[in-house]
Formats: C-alpha cells, sequence, structure tokens
C-alpha cells in the first residue's frame, strides 16, 4: 500500500511539475480550434479587438509559445500577438542558470 502512495505522490509531481505557469488578464469566450499568430499590430489585416494579455515564463520559446497558444485556445482567442521577449536571468547559491524566456503577448477577437 505504501509503495502504491509513493508511485502516485512521485507520478502527481512529474505531471503538475511538467505544467507552466501561464498568467492571464482578461475575457473569455467559448474555446476556439485555430489561433492565427503575428509578430506585429500591423500584420493584423482583419478589425480586433484585443480581449486580454498574457506571459509566460519557460525554459524555452518553442515550450513558451506553445503554452501560449494552448491557453489563446482555451479562452476563445482568433489570433495571439506576440508583444515582447526578455531572458530571465536565474542566479541561485552563487550559480548561475541558463536563462528563462518571459514572453507575452495580446490576445485578439475578430470583429
Amino acid at each position: 500500500m505504501r509503495n502504491w502512495f509513493l508511485i502516485s505522490l512521485v507520478a502527481s509531481i512529474f505531471v503538475f511539475g511538467c505544467t507552466l505557469p501561464v498568467h492571464y488578464m482578461g475575457r473569455s469566450y467559448p474555446p476556439t480550434t485555430n489561433v492565427d499568430i503575428y509578430y506585429s499590430p500591423h500584420d493584423v489585416k482583419k478589425d480586433y479587438e484585443v480581449i486580454g494579455k498574457v506571459n509566460i515564463t519557460a525554459p524555452n520559446l518553442p515550450k513558451a509559445q506553445n503554452g501560449i497558444l494552448n491557453e489563446a485556445k482555451r479562452r476563445g482567442a482568433d489570433g495571439v500577438i506576440y508583444t515582447n521577449m526578455q531572458n530571465l536571468a536565474d542566479v541561485s547559491n552563487g550559480m548561475s542558470f541558463p536563462p528563462d524566456k518571459v514572453l507575452n503577448a495580446d490576445f485578439i477577437k475578430y470583429k
């Protein structure tokens, strides 16, 4: 019985420890399955409104982009406009680690 508890605990930590925290502020709509990606507001050729802002910290850009894309679908966005990217220096106990990436974006809904 004790072994089953330990296996469950380790599995839970692994599953929940791998999710990246996405910080979202804005409105939500029914989920969408297709989200357009933009790197400048000038690239959007349709009328739209910004429905929210999001940021995520991840060890690399593909993980950050994937996290934002999944959150956009969940929040019902029609598009994502990436607005800013930064490196986050992480120094702990005198040891330097590769910096995490902080990615910011706007979620948009077409009019």
